[in-house]
Parts: structure tokens; sequence; C-alpha cells
């Protein structure tokens, strides 16, 4: 029998020990994913409240927070939350699973998860997506950054950044496109790319209730 749990886990235990050698591979928000970026950004009210998801070392957080937008950033990897913290010490930081949100209903105005629900499995989406929609507020706006493939797959792979194998989902578009409408959002835009040097293809989707 497979054990879920220990694979999420796994995916946290890579990241805490991973998390340098990821911080520096990444250190600025991702390049490849700003059109969707503008048009989140584009969609926000002026001082918006944004739920960094998945924050990892903070790049995100730190961009939002510039733009003048009060964040919450939430981490499953102990190393990411202290990074965040000391990256972005006007950003509320907290480890938490993005599947168990614990916040008040209608708190934020956006979701961003710039590849992190990766790291959910496709029978968790749902759950997650839930609580994403109890927390977001009428119109508010979700992003989601993931991994595409050729059918929907739960995987073990290499993380590029930190050249470690964890657990990731793969995506077949049309998937998750019905997963997201399902769960009560309307899509704004679903991109399917790859980018330059990268290993895999890629999707990202905007979408808002």
């Amino acid at each position: 029998m497979i054990n879920k749990e220990s694979d999420y886990s796994h995916i946290e235990q890579t990241y805490d020990e991973g998390s340098e050698d990821y911080s520096v591979y990444h250190w600025n928000p991702h390049s490849y994913i700003e059109p969707e970026r503008q048009h989140f950004i584009d969609r926000m009210p002026a001082g918006a409240t944004i739920l960094d998801c998945g924050c990892g070392p903070g790049m995100d957080t730190e961009r939002f927070t510039q733009l003048g937008y009060r964040v919450t950033a939430i981490d499953l990897s102990d190393r990411f939350i202290r990074m965040t913290k000391q990256r972005v010490p006007g950003a509320v930081v907290r480890k938490m699973d993005m599947r168990h949100l614990d916040f008040p209903e209608a708190t934020f105005d956006g979701i961003w998860t710039s590849f992190s629900l990766i790291h959910i499995r496709a029978n968790d989406l749902t759950r997650a997506l839930a609580g994403f929609k109890t927390v977001l507020r009428e119109g508010g706006v979700f992003f989601a950054a993931v991994h595409r493939g050729s059918k929907t797959s739960w995987i073990r792979t290499r993380i590029t950044a930190m050249q470690r194998d964890t657990y990731l989902q793969e995506w077949l578009q049309t998937d998750i496109e019905r997963v997201i409408i399902a769960a009560g959002f309307k899509l704004i835009t679903s991109r399917p790319f790859e980018r330059e040097g990268g290993e895999y293809p890629l999707l990202s989707i905007l979408a808002h209730l």
C-alpha cells in the first residue's frame, strides 16, 4: 500500500536539505511566468492581500511586498520559512500545509502558487482548491504553475535546482483545467510552455472566482 503522507514528508525533507541550493538557483522571481504575474497584479486592488502558497525562499513574497501588497507566505520547509522571514521582515510567514489552510474565510484577494502545487497529488487537489476558494474573497484570483505531462501521473524525479529526487505531480492540461473549473473557478488563461534550458514541459494557469 502506498503511504501518501510519507511522500509528502519526503518532499518536505528534500527542500529542507536542499534549501540553500534552491535559494541560489531561484533567487529572483521566475521570469518565464512574468506574463501571468502581470495579469495577476493587474487584477489586484490597491493594498491587496496575497497568499504566497509554497513560498520557497521568498522571492515572490519579496516582489509582491515591494509593490505595496500585504503578503502572507506559507511553506512546509522550516528552512524556507526562516529564509523568507529574514528576506521579507514585513511579511507574515507561517509553516502550513496548503491542503489544510488555517485562515478565516475571505481573507485574501489573490493566491499565488508558483511551482508549489506540483507537490500536491491529483487526488488531493480538489481539497486544496476548496481551501483556496474558502479563503479567497469574491472575485479573487488564483495562479498556479505546474509540470505538464503526456498523462496525469505522480512521479519521482529530479528537482533541477537542488539536483535531488522527490515526488511531484505531472498534469495533462485538460485534466487540471477540469479540476479547477469543477472547484468553482473560472479560467482566465492556461498556457503550456517550456522554459529556456528547462528539463520539463510546464503549464501556467490563472483563474478567478
